[in-house]
């Protein structure tokens, strides 16, 4: 792992320098963060069970299509069953005859008249049946001579039996007479069936003969394609095993090799291919540059000290170390303050080298086996192994924060920059690396808010902070859903008192239980998370939603101003907003006043002047909250359009007592009507307050001297008691 140069001057720290060999700057690859390296088919393997494989697809080839050709051969040798179905119908005929001449034999033989009908109707119908159409060229045998036969016997019969009423004494010449014509007729139908079924058995032993010749000779042209398909496969088997498989395996041992960090120029192997040879050109290239990839991997591009990466795996390497032999170590989180602007104001160009400049003075500031590193942006982490005191860290901080402090050219100018740094001790303030980095981070923030340029270290305290800060605003999220949020409103008052000429929206946050939060409490965290977007836009919509029903009240004369944070001034789609919620509201824009405080209105003025001018385009009243207390340019407040100065409590609330106090009052009032302003005084308490704001001239006045925050009900309230009351009394309910 990369770690950072010293100079001669930096190696004479006032604390002594780490000689033990586990500092070494290179961690081994080992120790870097990888996954679990997925299962991969081994070459070898490949190779071998290819040739099985082959081996084992040819034999079950065979083995199926032998089976396949001795099925056939079977199925031939019984008599060709394909054939013997087409003649089917020839075999039902056949069937039939010999039904009917065993019908006939029956008819011959029996007494019963009743019987040898039923019998003669039984030969007519198989003399009728569609199948004997198949014997019409057989002669005797067609259909017309078999019904004729089966006529011919039952008139014979019918016959006999009126003999035997009528003359007795000629039956036996009838029945002989019946008897020889039988004899006749079933030889002849006999004898038609027979030739029948003679030809038919020839014809299927005919087809059945031609099916095992081709069965034969299919099943020996089978056997020599397969037996040439095995030899076959068999050289291709080992011409791939030679030119391809092996080649492919030795590449894959490079490949190992130089995963391992070998040399593998000289094992590449000799291939006759032009695909094979672009991949060893490729496996070559490969070589050349993964020095170059690992390097891109754990290190930035930009200042060429560790990145994230790198700096997990040195740190958990450092941590593992120090828990073996007992040392402290610490770990600094570095911000550079105010960075952003550089970027805004000169460029990404003008802002990577500065960054650079920075790098090599923070690595100028530390010995050999410490470690540096970028995260990103301005971000830098500082890594001190072997820390024998806690006080060696903050004079390692000090000497960091004073290096950067230097003038830095860029562009020709020479800026000056300051950073803030967080510091956390292993294993005092956390014994893992995710841990460490954490409580660093936090620690730097706390330095950020002690007015930066600085350094801290951790403290439990400031995690319970944290904690606390990120529970409350998980509340905030909750409360936006579950419409906990409240607007209160504070009047406004004429120069004497005695009528509410405006008031202010304040937002009130009631949980559950019913109680009240102040905004003091829970602003500076939403603004933080950038709930306050989501909060801002509720407060603009509800003050909106009021506007219209004291409209419809008969209040339209009163004013409600509502606060706008910074993330809302600076937002460009603010006017469109306010637009839509006046024209979905049917307001006069004068009625709704948007106050931003100096701070936010300051902050990137060449936006908020064009968010303010476009509200003001709207009709919208502007005013300037807590007037005094920011930090402010006359020459920008006065490109602001702006309707009215809100003079901040912190100079009302002691003018009784305050010369300073009472004479910034009158400048300011002064000054306000100097730029055709109206001036408020928020916070007046008293009733000398009072008098002496009213005789400097403030147009509005606001406080607990005349209402405090009421809710909307109270307010409107108070509007049906002013309206009731006659001109010029106090509207004191």
């Amino acid at each position: 792992m990369h770690c950072t140069t010293s100079s001669p001057a930096a190696s004479t720290s006032a604390w002594p320098a780490a000689t033990s060999p586990s500092a070494s700057c290179e961690p081994p690859m080992s120790d870097l963060p990888q996954g679990v390296a997925p299962r991969r088919l081994s070459l070898r393997r490949l190779s071998l069970w290819l040739a099985l494989g082959a081996a084992l697809a040819l034999l079950i080839g065979v083995v199926v299509v032998a089976t396949v050709s001795v099925s056939a051969i079977r199925v031939a040798a019984r008599g060709g069953q394909d054939n013997a179905a087409a003649r089917m119908g020839e075999l039902r005929a056949v069937g039939n005859l010999e039904r009917m001449i065993t019908l006939g034999d029956q008819f011959q033989d029996e007494a019963d008249p009743l019987r040898w009908r039923s019998i003669a109707l039984t030969m007519q119908a198989l003399a009728l049946h569609p199948s004997l159409e198949a014997l019409a060229g057989d002669g005797e045998g067609s259909t017309s001579v078999a019904f004729e036969t089966a006529n011919r016997l039952l008139a014979m019969r019918e016959e006999e039996a009126a003999a035997t009423i009528h003359a007795p004494a000629g039956l036996a010449p009838m029945a002989e007479r019946r008897a020889a014509f039988w004899h006749e007729r079933r030889a002849a139908m006999q004898q038609a069936a027979d030739e029948v079924a003679a030809r038919l058995v020839r014809e299927v032993s005919q087809a059945s003969a031609e099916i095992s010749r081709g069965a034969v000779v299919v099943l020996g042209v089978t056997l020599a394609g397969t037996l040439f398909a095995g030899l076959l496969g068999a050289a291709l088997v080992v011409v791939m095993r030679r030119h391809l498989l092996a080649p492919l395996v030795q590449i894959s041992d490079c490949l190992a090799g130089l995963r391992r960090g070998e040399d593998v120029a000289d094992s590449l192997p000799s291939v006759h291919s032009a695909e094979l040879g672009e991949v060893v050109e490729a496996v070559e290239r490969l070589a050349t540059t993964q020095r170059a990839l690992e390097h891109a991997a754990l290190y930035d591009a930009l200042t060429g000290l560790s990145n994230r990466y790198g700096l997990e795996a040195r740190l958990a390497q450092a941590i593992g170390q120090a828990h073996r032999q007992g040392h402290r170590l610490a770990l600094m989180f570095l911000d550079v303050d105010r960075f952003k602007s550089v970027n805004d104001s000169f460029g990404h160009a003008s802002g990577d080298e500065l960054l650079r400049i920075l790098a090599d003075r923070i690595s100028g500031c530390l010995r050999e086996a410490d470690v540096v590193a970028r995260l990103g942006g301005d971000e830098f982490v500082i890594l001190l192994g072997e820390l024998m005191h806690e006080s060696d860290a903050a004079a390692v901080a000090q000497k960091v924060l004073e290096a950067l402090s230097r003038p830095a050219r860029v562009q020709g100018l020479e800026l000056r920059l300051s950073a803030s740094i967080g510091i956390c001790l292993f294993p005092d303030d956390g014994g893992d690396a995710g841990t460490l980095m954490k409580h660093a981070d936090i620690a730097m923030y706390q330095a950020k808010a002690a007015g930066r340029a600085g350094f801290r270290f951790f403290e439990p305290a400031m995690n319970e902070a944290v904690t606390q800060r990120l529970h409350v605003e998980a509340e905030l999220r909750q409360a936006l859903e579950r419409h906990e949020f409240r607007l209160y409103f504070q009047p406004q008052m004429n120069p004497d008192g005695c009528h509410i000429v405006a008031a202010e929206g304040l937002i009130r946050w009631q949980r559950e239980d019913g109680s009240l939060i102040s905004p003091a409490a829970f602003i500076p965290i939403a603004e933080e998370s950038e709930l306050i977007n989501a909060i801002g836009d509720w407060v603009l919509r509800t003050a909106c939603e009021h506007l219209e029903d004291w409209k419809a009240r008969g209040f339209d004369g009163v004013r409600l101003a509502v606060n706008l944070s910074g993330r809302q001034l600076r937002d460009p789609d603010l006017p469109r907003r306010v637009e839509r919620l006046l024209l979905r509201h049917a307001l006069d824009p004068t009625r709704l006043e948007l106050e931003v405080t100096e701070s936010a209105a300051m902050e990137q003025p060449e936006i908020t002047i064009g968010n303010l001018q476009a509200l003001k385009a709207l009709g919208v009243s502007l005013a300037i909250d807590d007037f005094g207390t920011g930090y402010s340019s006359l020459a920008y407040l006065k490109l602001f359009p702006l309707d009215r100065l809100k003079l901040d409590r912190a100079f009302v609330s002691d003018i009784e007592n305050d010369p300073n106090d009472a004479s910034i009052c009158a400048a300011t009032v002064s000054l306000a009507h100097s730029l055709h302003l109206e001036l408020v005084a928020e916070g007046v308490e008293t009733a000398a307050q009072h008098a002496f704001l009213h005789e400097l001239g403030c147009d509005l006045l606001q406080g607990y001297h005349f209402h405090k925050p009421m809710p909307a009900g109270a307010f409107v309230v108070l509007l049906e008691h002013q309206q009731a009351t006659p001109a010029g009394a106090d509207v004191q309910p």
